[in-house]
């Protein structure tokens, strides 16, 4: 099932009900060992490394987030075209970006494809990442 409207956080895919923390709708967090999610950041490992997921809503325990699926995200850094692959964005944390950050000691990590030039993805983070060193 894909994505029916360009809404932020229109999502279907596999939701979780847990953690902690206030989220944004239509934004990437990575989750962190206290349980608590946080916006993804390329810019540091500790902050992209591991689980990642997009916020359905203002309350991860209660609106869902997002592990993987169809979702609109809300927003996409660059100029995005069908088809593209994205990335944790270095430039705006929660974000996802048409290149892949560049700067030394980020962190480039695939986390989907773009479906539409509306910000509708396919949400499915790699399990693996590989920091740069320039």
């Amino acid at each position: 099932l894909a994505v029916s409207t360009t809404a932020d956080g229109n999502a279907s895919g596999d939701v979780v009900y847990y953690g902690t923390g206030a989220t944004v709708i239509g934004k990437i967090y990575h989750y962190k060992s206290d349980g608590s999610w946080e916006l993804a950041d390329a810019n540091a490992a500790a902050n992209c490394d591991g689980l990642l997921a997009v916020a359905l809503g203002d309350d991860a325990d209660v609106t869902g987030m997002l592990l993987r699926g169809f979702v609109t995200l809300i927003d996409i850094q660059g100029s995005e075209a069908v088809g593209d692959v994205l990335y944790l964005s270095e430039s705006a944390t929660g974000a996802a970006d048409c290149v892949a950050p560049a700067g030394n000691g980020d962190i480039v990590r695939v986390i989907g494809y773009c479906l539409t030039t509306d910000d509708q993805i396919w949400f499915n983070p790699d399990n693996t990442f590989v920091e740069v060193t320039a």
